[in-house]
């Protein structure tokens, strides 16, 4: 397991931040988001979205569950979900979104951790953290498999240093 640390001071630093790691992911790949009510995650999948070529219109789907990106320039779908309203995982296998796992897109999936025992142990996990002190600000957290195929140069603008780790703890 990897784990990297990255940090934003603002909106637009978050959605570049979500579009470099737009440009990180390929087909088959399953994005975790992890954090609080208004950390983040629709914001970074705007991001995503963009880094994969695809200019439809994204938004949250909270209530639908599920909207399906058709692919664009980067020629991969984002099938983007959001667990928040989710009882527990029966409805997620109930729903038949686990065959989703298998496919050529890019799933994103924010509120995960309400349903972490359905996802593929490949998934790569995208924690978010905010502090009340700074609020433009964003920890990110990113976990993935030691996995040749995933380029974390394109996201070295954004990674935080020994010293600022240490910080954090």
């Amino acid at each position: 397991m990897q784990e990297k640390f990255y940090q934003t001071n603002s909106v637009e630093e978050t959605y570049l931040f979500g579009e470099a790691l737009g440009r990180c992911l390929a087909a088959g790949d399953v994005l975790a988001l992890d954090g609080e009510l208004g950390a983040g995650k629709t914001t970074i999948s705007h991001g995503i979205a963009k880094g994969l070529g695809i200019t439809s219109p994204i938004s949250s789907p909270t209530f639908t569950l599920l909207f399906e990106h058709p692919a664009g320039t980067g020629n991969l779908p984002l099938f983007h979900f959001d667990a928040y309203r989710l009882t527990d995982e029966m409805e997620w296998y109930d729903a038949g979104f686990m065959d989703y796992f298998d496919n050529q897109g890019v799933v994103i999936i924010e509120w995960a951790s309400k349903i972490k025992n359905v996802l593929p142990p490949t998934a790569k996990w995208l924690y978010i953290t905010t502090d009340l002190v700074k609020p433009n600000q964003r920890i990110f957290r990113l976990n993935i498999e030691c996995d040749s195929s995933f380029n974390l140069e394109h996201l070295t603008a954004w990674e935080i240093t020994q010293e600022l780790k240490l910080d954090l703890y």
